[in-house]
């Protein structure tokens, strides 16, 4: 009797052990095959900026054109939205106070703009950037690791959210911006904004200070960019081709000639 309990105690031990292991070999093999992927992808020389402009904006954290490309729409840690020309002037702000704006993106319908810790998804009208509408997109991760990057994916017809780090994960939501994917991608330490351009997916790493370009229905890596900028929030390319990239902490948007296209 006690020799069939010590076999079926070995048993357990020797399944539980191969599932601990299973669970810890799962991760570490997706980390090393994202890992592979990086070390592979086209990697430019880090390019050096036209020039840069002094934002009188606090904190500037997500930016994207405006529908006339003749200036941004730009959103700040101090929960207010901004319209600017393209030297970054302020033509008009936000009389909605909200917590913690990070992105933001803008359509013939709407300006949407993302509040990190809070989960939601604020609708302004263009034309007085008031208050619309507001969705909630719950998420469980941490209060400061929420919603960074917000754009669509005109690849899948999807609208994308995706989380600043720990983990990255990329919520892909429907036109009734009901979540209907989510998937996790291990490219950098961190995801502060994103944006569309050249029917590509462009990522920003603030703590990796680079710019990642992926294929956006697989979100595998295609190009990657250094960046010699303290603390990039945003990214948009404008009409002209160029690169717009803001800094947070300087309050600086710095100008560079795009990376594709440019003779």
């Amino acid at each position: 009797m006690n020799k069939l309990l010590n076999t079926q105690v070995f048993q357990f031990k020797a399944l539980f052990l191969f599932l601990f292991l299973f669970s810890l070999h799962l991760p570490l093999d997706l980390w090393s095959q994202d890992r592979r992927d990086m070390r592979k992808t086209e990697r430019l020389p880090t390019p050096k900026h036209l020039e840069f402009i002094l934002l009188s904006i606090p904190e500037p954290s997500g930016i994207t054109m405006n529908l006339t490309n003749d200036g941004f729409f730009i959103v700040s840690d101090d929960g207010y939205l901004y319209e600017t020309n393209l030297r970054g002037d302020i033509i008009r702000k936000s009389s909605f106070t909200g917590i913690d704006f990070e992105a933001v993106y803008v359509d013939s319908n709407f300006v949407y703009v993302v509040e990190e810790s809070n989960r939601r998804i604020r609708f302004f009208d263009h034309e007085n950037l008031s208050l619309q509408r507001t969705v909630y997109v719950p998420y469980s991760g941490g209060r400061n690791k929420g919603f960074e990057s917000f754009t669509y994916n005109h690849a899948k017809s999807k609208w994308i959210l995706i989380t600043e780090k720990d983990p990255i994960v990329i919520f892909e939501l429907n036109h009734d911006f009901q979540v209907t994917n989510k998937v996790i991608i291990q490219l950098a330490r961190d995801i502060s904004d994103a944006t569309w351009y050249d029917d590509s997916l462009w990522l920003l790493s603030d703590e990796d200070r680079k710019i990642i370009k992926v294929n956006p229905l697989t979100y595998m890596p295609e190009l990657i960019i250094p960046l010699r900028i303290i603390n990039p929030e945003g990214l948009v390319f404008g009409p002209d081709n160029k690169l717009y990239v803001i800094s947070d902490d300087m309050e600086r948007l710095y100008i560079f000639k795009s990376p594709v296209n440019t003779p």
